[in-house]
Protein backbone atom coordinates (compact mmCIF):
# COMPACT_ATOMS: atom_id res chain seq x y z
CA UNK A 1 0.00 0.00 0.00
CA UNK A 2 1.42 3.39 -0.99
CA UNK A 3 1.08 6.61 0.95
CA UNK A 4 -1.77 8.89 -0.07
CA UNK A 5 -0.07 11.81 1.64
CA UNK A 6 3.42 13.00 0.81
CA UNK A 7 5.20 13.96 4.06
CA UNK A 8 6.62 17.01 2.36
CA UNK A 9 3.09 18.25 1.76
CA UNK A 10 2.29 18.38 5.46
CA UNK A 11 2.52 22.08 6.18
CA UNK A 12 3.49 23.91 9.33
CA UNK A 13 0.64 25.40 11.35
CA UNK A 14 -2.03 22.84 10.44
CA UNK A 15 -4.81 22.62 13.02
CA UNK A 16 -5.35 19.59 15.23
CA UNK A 17 -8.50 18.68 13.31
CA UNK A 18 -6.69 18.87 9.96
CA UNK A 19 -3.80 16.70 11.14
CA UNK A 20 -6.13 14.12 12.72
CA UNK A 21 -8.13 13.99 9.50
CA UNK A 22 -4.95 13.37 7.50
CA UNK A 23 -3.91 10.55 9.83
CA UNK A 24 -7.32 8.90 9.50
CA UNK A 25 -7.27 9.23 5.72
CA UNK A 26 -3.81 7.72 5.64
CA UNK A 27 -4.80 4.78 7.85
CA UNK A 28 -8.60 4.51 8.09
CA UNK A 29 -9.86 3.38 11.52
CA UNK A 30 -10.31 -0.39 11.56
CA UNK A 31 -7.23 -0.97 9.40
CA UNK A 32 -4.44 -3.26 10.64
CA UNK A 33 -1.33 -1.67 12.07
CA UNK A 34 0.52 0.01 9.18
CA UNK A 35 3.78 -1.59 8.01
CA UNK A 36 4.57 0.27 4.79
CA UNK A 37 7.72 2.43 5.34
CA UNK A 38 6.33 5.35 3.34
CA UNK A 39 3.10 5.39 5.34
CA UNK A 40 5.02 5.13 8.61
CA UNK A 41 7.21 8.06 7.57
CA UNK A 42 4.11 10.13 6.82
CA UNK A 43 2.60 9.16 10.18
CA UNK A 44 5.80 10.18 11.97
CA UNK A 45 5.67 13.62 10.35
CA UNK A 46 1.97 14.03 11.11
CA UNK A 47 2.44 12.92 14.71
CA UNK A 48 5.24 15.46 15.19
CA UNK A 49 2.96 18.11 13.69
CA UNK A 50 0.17 17.09 16.06
CA UNK A 51 2.48 17.35 19.06
CA UNK A 52 3.41 20.85 17.95
CA UNK A 53 -0.27 21.78 17.58
CA UNK A 54 -1.01 20.53 21.11
CA UNK A 55 1.95 22.46 22.48
CA UNK A 56 0.69 25.60 20.76
CA UNK A 57 -2.49 25.22 22.81
CA UNK A 58 -0.47 25.00 26.05
CA UNK A 59 -0.78 21.22 26.34
CA UNK A 60 1.83 18.45 26.86
CA UNK A 61 3.85 20.58 29.30
CA UNK A 62 3.32 17.91 31.98
CA UNK A 63 1.77 14.49 32.44
CA UNK A 64 -1.97 14.87 31.61
CA UNK A 65 -2.71 12.79 34.70
CA UNK A 66 -0.60 14.86 37.11
CA UNK A 67 -3.61 16.24 39.00
CA UNK A 68 -5.07 12.75 39.35
CA UNK A 69 -1.83 11.29 40.67
CA UNK A 70 -1.57 14.03 43.30
CA UNK A 71 -5.13 13.73 44.60
CA UNK A 72 -6.10 11.95 47.78
CA UNK A 73 -9.19 11.28 49.87
CA UNK A 74 -9.45 11.83 53.59
CA UNK A 75 -9.30 8.51 55.42
CA UNK A 76 -11.50 8.21 58.50
CA UNK A 77 -8.58 6.45 60.13
CA UNK A 78 -9.83 6.41 63.72
CA UNK A 79 -13.25 5.02 62.76
CA UNK A 80 -11.66 2.50 60.38
CA UNK A 81 -9.26 1.36 63.08
CA UNK A 82 -12.16 0.76 65.42
CA UNK A 83 -13.89 -1.31 62.74
CA UNK A 84 -10.95 -3.56 61.85
CA UNK A 85 -9.28 -3.95 65.26
CA UNK A 86 -9.00 -7.62 66.14
CA UNK A 87 -11.09 -8.66 63.13
CA UNK A 88 -10.43 -11.33 60.53
CA UNK A 89 -10.66 -9.64 57.13
CA UNK A 90 -11.23 -11.44 53.82
CA UNK A 91 -10.27 -9.78 50.53
CA UNK A 92 -11.43 -11.49 47.34
CA UNK A 93 -9.19 -10.53 44.46
CA UNK A 94 -6.47 -9.90 47.03
CA UNK A 95 -3.65 -10.40 44.55
CA UNK A 96 -4.94 -7.87 42.04
CA UNK A 97 -3.72 -4.28 41.87
CA UNK A 98 -6.31 -2.76 44.22
CA UNK A 99 -6.56 -5.85 46.43
CA UNK A 100 -2.83 -6.01 47.08
CA UNK A 101 -2.69 -2.30 47.94
CA UNK A 102 -5.72 -2.69 50.22
CA UNK A 103 -4.02 -5.51 52.10
CA UNK A 104 -0.89 -3.39 52.46
CA UNK A 105 -2.98 -0.53 53.89
CA UNK A 106 -4.85 -2.84 56.27
CA UNK A 107 -1.54 -4.10 57.65
CA UNK A 108 -0.37 -0.50 58.03
CA UNK A 109 -3.54 0.24 60.01
CA UNK A 110 -2.84 -2.65 62.37
CA UNK A 111 -4.88 -5.55 60.96
CA UNK A 112 -3.49 -8.79 62.34
CA UNK A 113 -5.35 -11.45 60.34
CA UNK A 114 -6.05 -11.00 56.62
CA UNK A 115 -7.27 -13.63 54.18
CA UNK A 116 -6.79 -13.28 50.43
CA UNK A 117 -8.95 -15.31 48.03
CA UNK A 118 -7.73 -15.02 44.46
CA UNK A 119 -7.64 -17.30 41.43
CA UNK A 120 -4.15 -16.06 40.47
CA UNK A 121 -2.55 -19.19 41.96
CA UNK A 122 -5.51 -21.45 41.22
CA UNK A 123 -4.43 -24.41 39.08
CA UNK A 124 -7.68 -26.34 39.46
CA UNK A 125 -10.83 -24.17 39.68
CA UNK A 126 -12.86 -27.25 40.67
CA UNK A 127 -10.73 -27.98 43.75
CA UNK A 128 -12.97 -27.88 46.84
CA UNK A 129 -10.07 -27.70 49.31
CA UNK A 130 -8.13 -24.68 48.06
CA UNK A 131 -4.38 -24.51 48.50
CA UNK A 132 -3.05 -21.74 50.69
CA UNK A 133 0.19 -20.06 51.65
CA UNK A 134 0.68 -18.07 54.83
CA UNK A 135 2.93 -15.02 54.70
CA UNK A 136 3.02 -13.23 58.05
CA UNK A 137 -0.41 -11.88 58.91
CA UNK A 138 -1.80 -12.73 55.46
CA UNK A 139 -3.02 -16.12 54.27
CA UNK A 140 -3.27 -16.43 50.48
CA UNK A 141 -5.84 -18.90 49.16
CA UNK A 142 -5.93 -20.04 45.53
CA UNK A 143 -9.66 -20.11 44.74
CA UNK A 144 -12.14 -19.17 42.05
CA UNK A 145 -15.11 -17.41 43.69
CA UNK A 146 -17.46 -19.26 41.33
CA UNK A 147 -16.56 -22.42 43.26
CA UNK A 148 -19.02 -22.27 46.16
CA UNK A 149 -17.62 -25.25 48.06
CA UNK A 150 -14.06 -23.94 47.92
CA UNK A 151 -15.12 -20.47 49.03
CA UNK A 152 -17.27 -21.97 51.79
CA UNK A 153 -14.22 -23.90 53.03
CA UNK A 154 -12.40 -20.58 53.51
CA UNK A 155 -15.33 -19.08 55.43
CA UNK A 156 -15.60 -22.23 57.56
CA UNK A 157 -11.91 -22.32 58.43
CA UNK A 158 -11.13 -18.59 58.73
CA UNK A 159 -14.47 -17.17 59.98
CA UNK A 160 -14.05 -13.68 58.45
CA UNK A 161 -15.88 -10.80 60.11
CA UNK A 162 -15.24 -8.21 57.37
CA UNK A 163 -15.23 -8.92 53.63
CA UNK A 164 -13.99 -6.78 50.75
CA UNK A 165 -15.27 -8.28 47.50
CA UNK A 166 -12.98 -7.13 44.67
CA UNK A 167 -12.65 -10.27 42.53
CA UNK A 168 -13.98 -9.64 39.00
CA UNK A 169 -13.08 -9.32 35.35
CA UNK A 170 -11.28 -5.97 34.96
CA UNK A 171 -10.92 -5.74 31.17
CA UNK A 172 -14.01 -4.58 29.21
CA UNK A 173 -12.47 -5.86 25.97
CA UNK A 174 -11.72 -9.29 27.37
CA UNK A 175 -15.23 -9.45 28.84
CA UNK A 176 -16.59 -9.45 25.27
CA UNK A 177 -14.49 -12.54 24.53
CA UNK A 178 -14.74 -14.46 27.81
CA UNK A 179 -18.45 -13.79 28.20
CA UNK A 180 -19.35 -16.88 30.24
CA UNK A 181 -16.44 -16.38 32.64
CA UNK A 182 -17.25 -12.69 33.10
CA UNK A 183 -20.97 -13.22 33.69
CA UNK A 184 -20.54 -16.21 36.00
CA UNK A 185 -17.82 -14.45 38.01
CA UNK A 186 -20.07 -11.45 38.52
CA UNK A 187 -23.41 -13.22 38.91
CA UNK A 188 -22.43 -16.40 40.77
CA UNK A 189 -19.41 -14.89 42.50
CA UNK A 190 -21.52 -12.14 44.08
CA UNK A 191 -24.25 -14.61 44.96
CA UNK A 192 -21.74 -16.87 46.71
CA UNK A 193 -20.09 -14.03 48.62
CA UNK A 194 -23.46 -12.70 49.80
CA UNK A 195 -24.73 -16.16 50.72
CA UNK A 196 -21.65 -16.98 52.79
CA UNK A 197 -21.50 -13.56 54.44
CA UNK A 198 -25.05 -14.12 55.67
CA UNK A 199 -24.48 -17.76 56.62
CA UNK A 200 -21.31 -17.09 58.63
CA UNK A 201 -22.43 -13.90 60.34
CA UNK A 202 -20.08 -11.45 58.66
CA UNK A 203 -20.56 -7.94 60.07
CA UNK A 204 -19.59 -5.83 57.05
CA UNK A 205 -19.10 -6.49 53.34
CA UNK A 206 -17.86 -3.88 50.85
CA UNK A 207 -18.14 -4.49 47.11
CA UNK A 208 -16.15 -2.71 44.38
CA UNK A 209 -18.03 -1.72 41.24
CA UNK A 210 -17.43 0.53 38.24
CA UNK A 211 -18.65 3.93 37.11
CA UNK A 212 -19.83 2.27 33.89
CA UNK A 213 -22.86 1.02 35.84
CA UNK A 214 -24.19 4.56 36.04
CA UNK A 215 -25.42 4.02 32.47
CA UNK A 216 -29.15 3.30 32.58
CA UNK A 217 -28.69 0.59 29.99
CA UNK A 218 -25.69 -1.03 28.36
CA UNK A 219 -25.05 -3.83 25.89
CA UNK A 220 -21.45 -4.25 27.04
CA UNK A 221 -20.83 -7.45 29.00
CA UNK A 222 -18.49 -5.86 31.53
CA UNK A 223 -20.85 -3.05 32.52
CA UNK A 224 -24.06 -5.13 32.33
CA UNK A 225 -22.63 -7.88 34.54
CA UNK A 226 -21.53 -5.25 37.06
CA UNK A 227 -25.04 -3.75 37.08
CA UNK A 228 -26.39 -7.14 38.13
CA UNK A 229 -23.76 -7.30 40.87
CA UNK A 230 -24.87 -3.89 42.18
CA UNK A 231 -28.52 -4.96 42.13
CA UNK A 232 -27.70 -8.17 44.00
CA UNK A 233 -25.91 -6.25 46.73
CA UNK A 234 -28.72 -3.70 46.95
CA UNK A 235 -31.16 -6.55 47.51
CA UNK A 236 -28.86 -8.16 50.10
CA UNK A 237 -28.53 -4.88 51.97
CA UNK A 238 -32.30 -4.61 52.27
CA UNK A 239 -33.10 -8.26 52.96
CA UNK A 240 -30.05 -9.54 54.84
CA UNK A 241 -28.40 -9.12 58.24
CA UNK A 242 -24.98 -8.01 56.99
CA UNK A 243 -24.15 -4.33 56.54
CA UNK A 244 -23.21 -3.89 52.88
CA UNK A 245 -21.35 -1.03 51.25
CA UNK A 246 -20.18 -0.33 47.74
CA UNK A 247 -17.55 1.72 45.94
CA UNK A 248 -17.72 2.90 42.33
CA UNK A 249 -14.29 3.13 40.78
CA UNK A 250 -13.35 4.77 37.53
CA UNK A 251 -10.19 4.36 35.45
CA UNK A 252 -7.39 3.29 37.82
CA UNK A 253 -4.10 4.93 36.85
CA UNK A 254 -1.84 2.32 38.40
CA UNK A 255 -3.83 -0.42 36.68
CA UNK A 256 -4.51 1.34 33.37
CA UNK A 257 -4.67 -0.97 30.38
CA UNK A 258 -4.34 1.73 27.74
CA UNK A 259 -1.52 3.53 29.56
CA UNK A 260 0.34 0.25 29.96
CA UNK A 261 -0.12 -0.59 26.27
CA UNK A 262 1.01 2.89 25.13
CA UNK A 263 4.06 2.85 27.40
CA UNK A 264 5.08 -0.54 26.08
CA UNK A 265 4.80 0.60 22.46
CA UNK A 266 6.89 3.69 23.19
CA UNK A 267 9.50 1.67 25.06
CA UNK A 268 9.77 -0.73 22.11
CA UNK A 269 9.87 2.19 19.63
CA UNK A 270 6.79 0.88 17.83
CA UNK A 271 3.80 2.59 16.24
CA UNK A 272 1.43 3.74 19.00
CA UNK A 273 -2.20 2.80 18.46
CA UNK A 274 -4.96 5.03 19.85
CA UNK A 275 -8.60 3.94 19.78
CA UNK A 276 -9.91 7.22 18.39
CA UNK A 277 -9.52 10.99 18.72
CA UNK A 278 -11.76 12.87 21.14
CA UNK A 279 -11.98 9.91 23.55
CA UNK A 280 -11.80 10.97 27.20
CA UNK A 281 -11.39 9.10 30.46
CA UNK A 282 -11.95 10.04 34.06
CA UNK A 283 -9.33 8.60 36.38
CA UNK A 284 -8.39 8.04 39.98
CA UNK A 285 -5.41 6.67 41.86
CA UNK A 286 -4.86 3.70 44.14
CA UNK A 287 -4.75 5.74 47.34
CA UNK A 288 -8.19 7.15 46.55
CA UNK A 289 -9.48 3.66 45.75
CA UNK A 290 -8.30 2.09 48.98
CA UNK A 291 -9.45 5.02 51.12
CA UNK A 292 -12.89 4.73 49.52
CA UNK A 293 -13.05 1.02 50.34
CA UNK A 294 -12.05 1.62 53.96
CA UNK A 295 -14.32 4.65 54.38
CA UNK A 296 -17.21 2.58 53.03
CA UNK A 297 -16.92 0.49 56.21
CA UNK A 298 -17.69 3.63 58.20
CA UNK A 299 -20.46 5.23 56.15
CA UNK A 300 -22.39 2.03 55.35
CA UNK A 301 -25.63 1.51 57.29
CA UNK A 302 -27.79 -1.58 57.89
CA UNK A 303 -30.75 -2.13 55.60
CA UNK A 304 -29.63 0.13 52.76
CA UNK A 305 -26.84 0.02 50.17
CA UNK A 306 -24.83 3.22 50.11
CA UNK A 307 -22.15 3.58 47.47
CA UNK A 308 -19.21 5.95 47.65
CA UNK A 309 -17.05 7.56 44.98
CA UNK A 310 -14.55 10.38 44.51
CA UNK A 311 -16.55 13.60 44.78
CA UNK A 312 -14.50 15.64 42.31
CA UNK A 313 -12.97 13.66 39.47
CA UNK A 314 -11.70 16.75 37.70
CA UNK A 315 -11.69 17.21 33.95
CA UNK A 316 -11.66 14.05 31.80
CA UNK A 317 -8.36 13.37 30.05
CA UNK A 318 -8.05 12.74 26.32
CA UNK A 319 -6.36 9.42 25.54
CA UNK A 320 -4.74 10.95 22.45
CA UNK A 321 -3.08 13.60 24.61
CA UNK A 322 -1.71 10.84 26.85
CA UNK A 323 -0.20 9.05 23.84
CA UNK A 324 1.39 12.24 22.51
CA UNK A 325 2.84 13.10 25.92
CA UNK A 326 4.42 9.65 26.26
CA UNK A 327 6.01 10.01 22.81
CA UNK A 328 7.23 13.54 23.56
CA UNK A 329 8.65 12.50 26.94
CA UNK A 330 10.56 9.61 25.34
CA UNK A 331 12.34 11.92 22.90
CA UNK A 332 11.57 9.46 20.10
CA UNK A 333 10.06 10.26 16.71
CA UNK A 334 7.24 7.73 16.79
CA UNK A 335 4.04 7.58 14.72
CA UNK A 336 0.48 7.16 15.96
CA UNK A 337 -2.59 5.87 14.16
CA UNK A 338 -6.25 5.45 15.11
CA UNK A 339 -7.17 1.78 15.19
CA UNK A 340 -10.90 2.30 15.77
CA UNK A 341 -13.04 1.39 18.76
CA UNK A 342 -12.83 -2.20 19.98
CA UNK A 343 -15.62 -4.38 21.43
CA UNK A 344 -16.23 -3.34 25.02
CA UNK A 345 -15.47 0.30 24.24
CA UNK A 346 -17.85 1.04 21.35
CA UNK A 347 -20.96 2.20 23.18
CA UNK A 348 -21.76 5.88 22.50
CA UNK A 349 -22.34 8.17 25.45
CA UNK A 350 -26.03 8.85 26.18
CA UNK A 351 -26.46 12.53 27.01
CA UNK A 352 -29.54 11.85 29.15
CA UNK A 353 -27.31 10.31 31.79
CA UNK A 354 -26.74 13.73 33.32
CA UNK A 355 -28.92 16.65 34.43
CA UNK A 356 -27.98 19.37 31.96
CA UNK A 357 -30.06 21.97 33.80
CA UNK A 358 -27.26 21.91 36.41
CA UNK A 359 -24.12 21.31 34.34
CA UNK A 360 -21.71 22.42 37.07
CA UNK A 361 -23.15 19.79 39.44
CA UNK A 362 -22.74 16.83 37.08
CA UNK A 363 -20.96 13.82 38.56
CA UNK A 364 -19.64 11.45 35.91
CA UNK A 365 -20.33 8.29 37.96
CA UNK A 366 -23.90 9.19 39.01
CA UNK A 367 -26.94 9.33 36.73
CA UNK A 368 -30.05 11.50 36.97
CA UNK A 369 -32.13 8.90 38.83
CA UNK A 370 -29.41 8.35 41.43
CA UNK A 371 -28.56 12.01 41.87
CA UNK A 372 -31.35 12.87 44.37
CA UNK A 373 -29.60 10.56 46.87
CA UNK A 374 -26.21 12.25 46.47
CA UNK A 375 -24.45 13.64 49.56
CA UNK A 376 -20.94 15.03 50.03
CA UNK A 377 -19.09 13.99 53.17
CA UNK A 378 -17.74 16.56 55.64
CA UNK A 379 -14.23 16.40 54.18
CA UNK A 380 -15.67 17.32 50.77
CA UNK A 381 -13.75 14.71 48.78
CA UNK A 382 -16.12 11.73 48.93
CA UNK A 383 -19.68 11.43 47.69
CA UNK A 384 -22.30 8.90 48.85
CA UNK A 385 -25.32 7.91 46.81
CA UNK A 386 -27.92 5.15 46.46
CA UNK A 387 -29.16 3.16 43.48
CA UNK A 388 -32.46 4.09 41.86
CA UNK A 389 -35.30 1.82 43.11
CA UNK A 390 -36.08 -1.37 41.19
CA UNK A 391 -38.21 -4.49 41.70
CA UNK A 392 -36.56 -7.21 43.76
CA UNK A 393 -39.09 -9.69 42.43
CA UNK A 394 -38.10 -8.91 38.83
CA UNK A 395 -34.41 -9.14 39.76
CA UNK A 396 -34.88 -12.55 41.37
CA UNK A 397 -36.67 -13.87 38.30
CA UNK A 398 -34.03 -12.60 35.89
CA UNK A 399 -31.10 -13.86 37.98
CA UNK A 400 -32.76 -17.28 38.17
CA UNK A 401 -33.23 -17.34 34.39
CA UNK A 402 -29.61 -16.33 33.81
CA UNK A 403 -28.31 -18.97 36.19
CA UNK A 404 -30.23 -21.66 34.32
CA UNK A 405 -28.79 -20.49 31.02
CA UNK A 406 -25.16 -20.14 32.06
CA UNK A 407 -25.26 -23.61 33.60
CA UNK A 408 -25.94 -25.00 30.12
CA UNK A 409 -22.39 -25.93 29.05
CA UNK A 410 -22.98 -25.99 25.29
CA UNK A 411 -24.78 -22.63 25.14
CA UNK A 412 -22.84 -20.31 22.79
CA UNK A 413 -21.20 -17.37 24.54
CA UNK A 414 -23.01 -14.86 22.33
CA UNK A 415 -26.33 -16.28 23.54
CA UNK A 416 -25.26 -15.64 27.13
CA UNK A 417 -24.65 -12.00 26.19
CA UNK A 418 -28.07 -11.73 24.54
CA UNK A 419 -29.70 -13.23 27.64
CA UNK A 420 -27.75 -10.88 29.93
CA UNK A 421 -28.90 -7.82 28.00
CA UNK A 422 -32.51 -9.04 27.85
CA UNK A 423 -32.51 -9.67 31.61
CA UNK A 424 -30.95 -6.26 32.23
CA UNK A 425 -33.78 -4.63 30.24
CA UNK A 426 -36.39 -6.21 32.50
CA UNK A 427 -34.79 -4.91 35.69
CA UNK A 428 -34.29 -1.47 34.16
CA UNK A 429 -37.94 -1.42 33.06
CA UNK A 430 -38.95 -2.11 36.66
CA UNK A 431 -36.75 0.79 37.79
CA UNK A 432 -38.24 3.17 35.24
CA UNK A 433 -41.71 2.12 36.40
CA UNK A 434 -40.78 3.45 39.85
CA UNK A 435 -39.31 6.67 38.45
CA UNK A 436 -41.37 9.81 37.95
CA UNK A 437 -42.53 10.44 34.37
CA UNK A 438 -41.15 13.98 34.71
CA UNK A 439 -37.63 12.65 35.30
CA UNK A 440 -37.92 10.12 32.46
CA UNK A 441 -39.15 12.81 30.09
CA UNK A 442 -36.27 15.12 30.96
CA UNK A 443 -33.80 12.28 30.51
CA UNK A 444 -35.28 11.54 27.09
CA UNK A 445 -35.18 15.17 26.00
CA UNK A 446 -31.55 15.60 27.09
CA UNK A 447 -30.60 12.30 25.49
CA UNK A 448 -31.93 12.94 21.99
CA UNK A 449 -31.17 16.63 21.50
CA UNK A 450 -30.39 16.69 17.75
CA UNK A 451 -27.86 19.53 17.92
CA UNK A 452 -25.91 17.94 20.73
CA UNK A 453 -25.97 14.53 19.04
CA UNK A 454 -24.56 16.11 15.92
CA UNK A 455 -21.75 17.58 17.99
CA UNK A 456 -20.97 14.13 19.38
CA UNK A 457 -21.09 12.56 15.93
CA UNK A 458 -23.98 10.26 16.83
CA UNK A 459 -27.64 10.02 15.86
CA UNK A 460 -30.90 9.07 17.56
CA UNK A 461 -30.85 5.56 16.09
CA UNK A 462 -27.68 4.83 18.12
CA UNK A 463 -29.78 5.00 21.29
CA UNK A 464 -32.84 3.03 20.17
CA UNK A 465 -32.87 0.56 23.07
CA UNK A 466 -32.62 3.09 25.89
CA UNK A 467 -35.22 5.26 24.13
CA UNK A 468 -37.58 2.27 23.97
CA UNK A 469 -37.11 1.64 27.71
CA UNK A 470 -37.73 5.28 28.61
CA UNK A 471 -40.90 5.43 26.50
CA UNK A 472 -42.10 2.19 28.05
CA UNK A 473 -41.64 3.77 31.48
CA UNK A 474 -43.62 6.87 30.48
CA UNK A 475 -46.40 5.22 28.49
CA UNK A 476 -49.82 6.10 29.91
CA UNK A 477 -48.31 8.48 32.47
CA UNK A 478 -47.91 11.73 30.51
CA UNK A 479 -50.14 14.77 30.80
CA UNK A 480 -49.88 18.54 30.86
CA UNK A 481 -48.75 18.62 34.49
CA UNK A 482 -45.93 16.17 33.73
CA UNK A 483 -44.70 18.38 30.91
CA UNK A 484 -44.82 21.43 33.18
CA UNK A 485 -43.00 19.54 35.91
CA UNK A 486 -40.30 18.59 33.41
CA UNK A 487 -40.02 22.19 32.25
CA UNK A 488 -40.89 21.24 28.66
CA UNK A 489 -43.11 23.49 26.56
CA UNK A 490 -45.66 22.27 24.03
CA UNK A 491 -43.34 23.34 21.19
CA UNK A 492 -40.36 21.53 22.72
CA UNK A 493 -42.45 18.41 23.24
CA UNK A 494 -43.60 18.47 19.63
CA UNK A 495 -39.99 18.82 18.47
CA UNK A 496 -39.07 15.86 20.65
CA UNK A 497 -41.82 13.75 19.12
CA UNK A 498 -40.73 14.74 15.61
CA UNK A 499 -37.18 13.62 16.41
CA UNK A 500 -38.40 10.28 17.77
CA UNK A 501 -40.66 9.67 14.76
CA UNK A 502 -37.61 8.71 12.72
CA UNK A 503 -37.31 5.42 14.65
CA UNK A 504 -39.40 2.64 13.09
CA UNK A 505 -39.44 0.47 16.24
CA UNK A 506 -41.39 3.00 18.35
CA UNK A 507 -44.14 4.11 15.97
CA UNK A 508 -46.90 2.98 18.38
CA UNK A 509 -45.33 5.09 21.11
CA UNK A 510 -45.00 8.02 18.71
CA UNK A 511 -48.74 7.83 18.02
CA UNK A 512 -49.33 8.04 21.78
CA UNK A 513 -46.93 10.99 22.11
CA UNK A 514 -48.58 12.85 19.25
CA UNK A 515 -51.94 12.39 20.97
CA UNK A 516 -50.49 13.89 24.14
CA UNK A 517 -49.00 16.75 22.10
CA UNK A 518 -52.37 17.58 20.54
CA UNK A 519 -54.14 17.44 23.88
CA UNK A 520 -51.54 19.63 25.57
CA UNK A 521 -51.98 22.24 22.89
CA UNK A 522 -55.72 22.08 23.45
CA UNK A 523 -55.13 22.02 27.24
CA UNK A 524 -57.75 19.27 27.47
CA UNK A 525 -56.70 15.68 27.99
CA UNK A 526 -59.03 12.70 27.55
CA UNK A 527 -59.25 10.51 30.62
CA UNK A 528 -57.67 7.52 28.90
CA UNK A 529 -54.51 9.58 28.27
CA UNK A 530 -54.13 10.53 31.95
CA UNK A 531 -54.13 7.16 33.57
CA UNK A 532 -52.75 7.31 37.06
CA UNK A 533 -49.66 5.33 37.78
CA UNK A 534 -50.65 1.92 39.16
CA UNK A 535 -50.20 1.49 42.87
CA UNK A 536 -46.65 0.32 43.47
CA UNK A 537 -45.92 -3.12 44.81
CA UNK A 538 -45.13 -3.22 48.55
CA UNK A 539 -41.87 -1.64 49.63
CA UNK A 540 -40.37 -5.02 50.41
CA UNK A 541 -40.44 -5.76 46.69
CA UNK A 542 -38.29 -2.80 45.74
CA UNK A 543 -34.77 -1.73 46.54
Amino acid sequence: MKSVINPSEVFEGASKAEIIDRIQRLVPPGSPEPQDPEILAALQTLTAQLITAYQADGQLESDPFTDVRDRTIHLHASAVNSKIKGKTILVTGGEGCVGAFLIEKLLELGATKIISADKARCQNPEETLPHFNKEGAVTFYAVDIRNLEALKHIFEVEKPQIVFHLAAQRQPGLAEIKIRETVTTSLLGCKHVIQLCEEYGVADCVFSSTGKTSRYFTTEVYAASKKFAEWQFAKAAQAGNVTYGMVRFTHMLENSLFCEQMSKKVEQSKTVNVHAPHRYVTAQNLVEAVHLLLNALVVSVPGKLKLVAVSNLGWPTETLEVALYKILESGKNLPIYFQGLLPGYEEPFFLGQFDWSKPTDIHLLINVLEDPFRMIDDAGDMVTVELAPFSLRVLDGQVSNLENLINTPDLPEVEIKHALVAAEKEVIASSFAWSSPQELLKILQWGVNPKKLQGYGTEIADYTEIIELLLQGMYGRLNEEVLKGAGITADEFEQLVDSLSTLDSIQAEVVYLRSISRCVRQSVLPAHFTQKKPEPVPVRDAA
